[in-house]
């Protein structure tokens, strides 16, 4: 099975962080970071017959990469994620109650802002061209897609 992915590459100006509740990633939100994790790739990886359908890391392998994820919290429950690799943003997720309300569009302009501020260029991201929905909200937030290849 072939996948056309793209790479995209910020080009907008600086952006401010958004007013929303973010703090790193802990062990203890673990279960519900892979129930939101493994619910967010399962439609995408289901209709691109790519197997295994769960794919979220091993407790043990987040733990290893959390200080670069970054969650977002809504009235105290786990409500997206987001992570940063160096100059790339990756794993952005929202869980099903709480999309449509602007948080993917906060968590990608945290990680941008985050990337300024250290000052990271280029800053880059991968999407697959099944995943209209991220396409748009990237591209309506300074990402243009400098590479499409097929994997």
């Amino acid at each position: 099975m072939s996948v056309v992915a793209h790479t995209m590459q910020y080009m907008g100006g600086e952006v401010n962080p958004p007013f929303l509740e973010i703090r790193s990633y802990l062990d203890s939100d673990y279960p519900a970071y892979r129930e939101i994790y493994n619910d967010c790739f399962t439609d995408m990886r289901q209709a691109l017959g790519v197997y295994p359908i769960e794919c979220c890391d091993t407790r043990e392998r987040l733990l290893k990469k959390s200080e670069n994820i970054f969650l977002l919290e809504i009235d105290g429950r786990l409500a997206g994620s987001i992570a940063i690799y160096n100059n790339e943003i990756d794993d952005l997720i929202v869980a099903r109650q709480y999309r449509r309300k602007g948080y993917g569009q906060g968590l990608l302009r945290f990680a941008v802002a985050r990337m300024q501020h250290m000052g990271v260029s280029p800053i880059m991201l991968h999407v697959a061209d099944w995943n209209r929905g991220a396409l748009e909200l990237y591209s309506q937030n300074g990402f243009r897609v400098i590479k499409t290849e097929t994997v």
